[in-house]
């Protein structure tokens, strides 16, 4: 079994990180450095924390019951430049070990010291005499930039001096004592040097590098490319190098990030304000350091307490309540890579033009789309080269499908009758390859029905394409080098042996539907998942018949999972235990077309049956005049009032059938009730089997109609006039 992994690619592991309480004491307002990019602004000598602040505040946190804190603490000491206050922190330390021992406090045994630290006196007795004393408790970075050249552009004395020569002398002993982890910002007059710095620290041993882009708007046009090329640069040189699985973490490159929010992302946030405690040396406490005054310039402090009064839990009310959905304008919850895009509450509180904490600042939002282009480049390239890929994430992301012949394969419920072999250039192909990436578009190849002579050039290696391939080429397209494969069977080719691909395409006709079972039973044998295309679907369809075939394959699948423990799945009927929402074909939505002739289309069908209907090309993007809209499920008075998610609403079907791309035929949504109405029977059955593991947290109503366009009237509650549909 390939055991291989990456590390480039995956973030640090922080200490208990879900289950520890941070507690930040801001020691001092001072520090020996003048970071040009550093977000405290009013640095000031004479701000020094009182121990009995730290000392009151201590007894506070560990005696009051009213504060459910979590089963670990983290006591993180900033400032300013934290080892100018080293002694303070020692006794900090002391007294909060004794006073919880004390109380025989589970923090006792159960916290962790950390400390960021500049550098400059790292090596001076005081603090080595600190480190000794807590060693095995403690976390401890030094932050360096990189190369000599950008250390010293940005983290210079207050006479402008370069530190890094002082803070290169105690990196050795550091490293001797801790693991190498750094936190390293980029703005913009750094950005060149960004590959070079990452390689010189990894060269130095310090193979954690946390880095990051300023907030604040800094940021020229142009600079989101430099930031982009700078991360494909180092991309090339961990693959030049094999450096990919070699304990190297650079946090620029995370395999989470670059999706659309779901909904618990939109109930979240990427900060956590509110849920840390900042105490500063005047003795007020705050839901974060950077609500402190030390880094605000446009507003005042935000204090939730103080060591005499306690913590003020109204204040701290909207700190938990505070979340993406809030914070972010449409723009940035519709994004189609908003994972991953970082943002610092309190910053964003301070740039607010009124004083409130939903509000976000996207001076980053540049940057952050060029870093997603750059992992999607890496992690192509990764499972390309290695065959390794990053977690799936059950997030749609746009699609563009490649039409590489005239005679593609069909691969949704269109019947695609064309014979005439008319391939894609090369050129339009890395063209489109170039479109997509830039628009974060996975690209999709659709290969011919009737010939496989795909040249697979190694210009595709720095993107991730899904092959849709006929079974009988499937030979071929492995040969050809061909890694992600969804092969599509039909009537014909069923007797086919493939390498037991999990996830296959499965076409049958209208007509032939007294054969969908037998075709099912199968591919189940060799597959885990099937996905179902009912070709030529129109008003002749035989409704009972579906239902009586729909009812077998439910039996099969209950079958096996009793028998083998296996839960196969078939799309039509068991993707609706799984899913809160419409997956239907998301043309015109999250799906385009890319035809041989450069042009872009919603869909294959109207491609191949209206070429006149292009939506943009290639070298322009999609026309403004293009009404999106119209493809939205929101915009579909059935298809949001319906809850048969699985249902695949093909948009040329509507389109044919009633002339609007967003009006589905009765027989259509007839269909998808039929399969709906399996579904639930499925779905009562397995909550019979005592050993299915699947855990499904789901309910399927019985309606009293089997088109919901019933629905759409009973809300209006007005008459249809003349309109007839079957209400059962």
């Amino acid at each position: 079994m390939d055991e291989r992994t990456y590390s480039v690619g995956k973030l640090a592991q922080n200490w208990k990180s879900e289950k520890a309480q941070t507690i930040t004491f801001i020691v001092t307002n001072d520090c020996n450095l003048r970071c040009k990019y550093c977000y405290i602004t009013h640095k000031s000598e004479d701000k020094i924390m009182d121990f009995s602040v730290a000392k009151n505040f201590i007894d506070y946190l560990l005696t009051f019951d009213n504060i459910k804190f979590s089963e670990a603490v983290i006591l993180e000491f900033i400032g300013g430049e934290p080892f100018l206050e080293v002694e303070l922190i020692d006794k900090i330390c002391d007294y909060f070990k004794v006073a919880a021992y004390k109380l025989d406090h589970q923090w006792y045994w159960n916290y962790r010291i950390s400390i960021c630290t500049n550098g400059i006196n790292y090596s001076s007795e005081a603090v080595q005499k600190f480190i000794a004393k807590n060693y095995n408790k403690m976390s401890l970075s030094i932050t360096l930039d990189g190369t000599k050249e950008k250390h010293d552009l940005q983290r210079v004395f207050p006479d402008d001096r370069g530190s890094y020569d002082i803070i290169s002398k105690n990196i050795d002993l550091w490293l001797k004592q801790f693991p190498g982890t750094t936190k390293v910002t980029f703005a913009s007059d750094d950005l060149p040097m960004l590959k070079d710095s990452i390689i010189s620290l990894w060269n130095l041993g310090v193979h954690t590098v946390n880095a990051n882009v300023v907030f604040e708007n800094v940021w020229k046009d142009g600079d989101d490319k430099i930031l982009e090329e700078q991360l494909i640069a180092l991309a090339d040189h961990i693959f030049d190098n094999n450096l990919y699985d070699k304990d190297l973490i650079c946090s620029f490159f995370d395999e989470s990030i670059g999706y659309p929010y779901d909904e618990k992302d939109l109930n979240a946030t990427y900060c956590g304000a509110g849920k840390m405690i900042g105490l500063s040396p005047e003795g007020n406490i705050y839901p974060c350091l950077r609500y402190y005054a030390h880094s605000l310039n446009n507003h005042e402090e935000w204090p939730i307490g103080n060591i005499k009064e306690g913590i003020d839990m109204e204040m701290v009310r909207p700190f938990m309540l505070a979340s993406n959905r809030l914070q972010s304008d449409q723009e940035c919850i519709n994004c189609e890579v908003a994972t991953g895009c970082a943002f610092c509450q309190g910053f964003n509180y301070d740039e607010a033009k009124t004083p409130t904490n939903f509000y976000r600042a996207k001076y980053i939002c540049k940057m952050h789309k060029a870093r997603v282009r750059a992992n999607n480049y890496y992690f192509a390239k990764l499972f390309n080269k290695y065959n390794l890929k990053r977690p799936e994430i059950n997030r749609h992301r746009k699609e563009l499908y490649f039409l590489l012949s005239e005679d593609y394969e069909n691969y949704c419920s269109f019947n695609n009758k064309n014979s005439l072999r008319s391939f894609m250039s090369i050129d339009t192909i890395l063209k489109g390859l170039k479109f997509a990436y830039h628009n974060f578009y996975n690209p999709v190849f659709v290969h011919s029905k009737s010939e496989f002579s795909f040249e697979n050039i190694k210009d595709y290696e720095s993107y991730d394409i899904l092959h849709i391939v006929p079974a009988k080429f499937l030979d071929k397209a492995v040969d050809c080098g061909l890694k992600r494969i969804l092969p599509v069977y039909d009537l014909n080719s069923l007797s086919y042996k493939d390498p037991n691909y999990e996830n296959v395409i499965l076409n049958i006709a209208a007509s032939e539907i007294e054969q969908l079972y037998d075709s099912v039973k199968i591919l189940l044998t060799r597959t885990s998942r099937i996905n179902i295309n009912i070709i030529d679907l129109d008003k002749q369809f035989d409704e009972l018949e579906y239902r009586r075939q729909m009812l077998k394959i439910k039996d099969l699948i209950l079958g096996i999972e009793k028998s083998q423990g296996i839960f196969k799945e078939v799309s039509l009927l068991t993707d609706v235990l799984f899913i809160n929402s419409h997956d239907n074909c998301k043309a015109g939505h999250k799906t385009f077309v890319l035809s041989p002739n450069e042009k872009l289309y919603t869909c294959c069908a109207i491609y191949s049956n209206e070429a006149k209907s292009s939506i943009g090309n290639i070298n322009d993007g999609i026309s403004v005049d293009y009404d999106a809209r119209l493809y939205e499920i929101e915009n579909s008075n059935l298809c949001r009032l319906c809850d048969a998610y699985q249902c695949k609403n093909c948009i040329y079907t509507n389109k044919v059938s009633t002339k609007e791309v967003n009006v589905s035929p009765s027989f259509q949504c007839r269909k998808s009730h039929v399969e709906r109405l399996v579904s639930s029977e499925i779905l009562n059955e397995l909550n019979q089997i005592s050993k299915f593991k699947l855990n499904i947290d789901k309910k399927i109503a019985e309606l009293g109609y089997q088109d919901p366009i019933a629905a759409f009237f009973n809300i209006n509650n007005e008459s249809h006039g003349y309109y007839k549909y079957e209400k059962k």
